[in-house]
């Protein structure tokens, strides 16, 4: 029998664990689609099983399980394919320094610590969502030992010294009750920036600020119409939210004129109805 010139090479290259898995699929996993599909699916799993882990991870980086950047919705419970593995640096040298700076007091040194956190808080993030993936207050929290409490006022504090935005879960996918992310995308449009450029310098997805601004000119006319009580029911937003386009209204626009209600309907809207009793 005369041997193919590729035989041994053959033998050889079908020592790997791609076409043993594969040949499982066929043979072992009732698996009926063929062995083109075969191949795709076992190619999927060791592409996944590489980037949760990697053969060489650099030293002081973790690799976490953030939710999908595209994952939209207000959607709080998570499914597996709503994950993707991120790499995050666990310290970095310039995080080093603000605590290790020999010229800090001891009241210095603890408002260090605060801005290290504050710091390291929004560095993961923006990490996570270089990659594809956004990190929760949850995911903050395991990560570094804190509070989700303590992390949320520390990226507030951090958002509002910066003038920017954090791409949390929160604010990328519009959840959780903060209203921070929402005022800012206001303030800038007053200030003439377009919606693109601000979904681009907040991290935000397009549809998410035009909403917001459509929000707010829904506020901005009812306002005008109606009393502020009655504004969340009418637009269908939370009071905070109302009450944060309010202050933007006056803040920017502190001539235009909202609705008062009159001497008499005032009274009116005071008075309790008359007892059925007598």
């Amino acid at each position: 029998m005369n041997t193919p010139p590729n035989y041994t090479a053959t033998r050889i290259q079908k020592r790997n664990l791609p076409d043993l898995l594969v040949h499982k699929f066929l043979t072992e996993y009732g698996y009926a689609h063929g062995p083109v599909i075969a191949r795709a699916i076992v190619d999927d799993i060791l592409v996944t099983i590489q980037q949760c882990y990697p053969e060489h991870v650099p030293p002081k980086t973790v690799v976490w399980l953030a939710v999908r950047r595209e994952s939209r919705g207000q959607r709080k419970g998570l499914a597996v394919s709503d994950l993707t593995p991120v790499q995050l640096a666990v310290i970095t040298d310039t995080e080093i320094q603000i605590l290790t700076d020999p010229s800090l007091g001891n009241a210095q040194r603890r408002q260090a610590r605060h801005t290290f956190n504050r710091t390291r808080y929004a560095r993961w993030c923006h990490e996570a969502y270089a990659q594809g993936g956004v990190l929760t207050h949850l995911d903050l929290s395991l990560l570094s030992g804190q509070s989700t409490g303590y992390i949320a006022r520390a990226l507030r504090d951090y958002e509002t010294e910066s003038a920017t935005v954090v791409p949390t879960r929160g604010t990328v996918h519009d959840m959780g009750p903060s209203v921070t992310h929402k005022a800012e995308v206001i303030r800038r449009w007053l200030r003439h920036e377009s919606p693109v450029q601000i979904a681009r310098a907040l991290n935000h997805a397009q549809e998410s600020v035009d909403r917001y601004l459509a929000d707010y000119q829904k506020v901005r006319t009812l306002a005008q119409k109606f009393a502020t009580t009655e504004l969340p029911a009418l637009t269908g937003l939370t009071a905070s939210v109302v009450q944060q386009y309010l202050i933007l209204l006056q803040e920017y626009e502190p001539g235009l004129a909202l609705y008062q209600p009159s001497p008499g309907e005032a009274v009116a809207r005071e008075e309790p109805p008359p007892s059925a009793c007598g």
